[in-house]
């Protein structure tokens, strides 16, 4: 699922204008946060509120945008820009899109960045980019103590990455350099 991060909410306060429109796409928001996160949200915003299915299927939305000086999104970048489209208006987003990720421990994790060049085949399966706090292609780098990274004190990706190889016999693989991706 698509993972968001919510910008700064003082910030978005001196965005807001005399009538506003919170609009929330009906999944990705709804996983990232409680319904009473974005109720309260909205209650910031000071704005009417109004739930949408699946915004990247470009819905058909029911509302005179002309009545609202201040339309915000709460949706992926992708959902936002749907929003825009549809109303053909300015509108505001209310969270930065940050990966795909996944639910783990009652926690999300980002797991890919969408990037559009995918090596997971050279690395058992987990994404560098997004498991390395570094987004390093070679790695561990000399920052890792006890598996974990000096930035954030999480799992080292690569260390997960070297296991997993080991383990599946592609040691020599883990050992080979990576050569750095062209810019497409």
């Amino acid at each position: 699922m698509i993972t968001l991060k919510l910008k700064n909410i003082e910030d978005l306060k001196t965005k807001t204008g005399k009538k506003n429109l919170l609009i929330a796409c009906g999944l990705c928001p709804y996983w990232n946060f409680s319904k009473e996160d974005i109720d309260k949200l909205g209650e910031s915003l000071n704005s009417g509120f109004m739930k949408l299915p699946m915004l990247c299927n470009y819905p058909e939305i029911k509302v005179d945008s002309d009545e609202y000086d201040r339309i915000f999104v709460l949706a992926c970048g992708a959902g936002s820009q749907v929003v825009s489209d549809v109303l053909d208006k300015e509108i505001i987003p209310v969270a930065d899109t940050t990966g795909i990720g996944v639910k783990s421990d009652g926690k999300i994790r980002n797991y890919c960045s969408a990037c559009g060049d995918c090596i997971i085949d050279e690395t058992s399966g987990i994404c560098p980019i997004m498991r390395c706090s570094k987004s390093l292609l070679n790695g561990p780098c000399g920052g890792v103590q006890d598996g974990k990274c000096e930035v954030g004190d999480i799992d080292c990706g690569w260390i997960q990455i070297g296991e997993r190889m080991t383990k599946s016999g592609g040691k020599d693989l883990f050992m080979s350099v990576r050569r750095p991706r062209l810019i497409k």
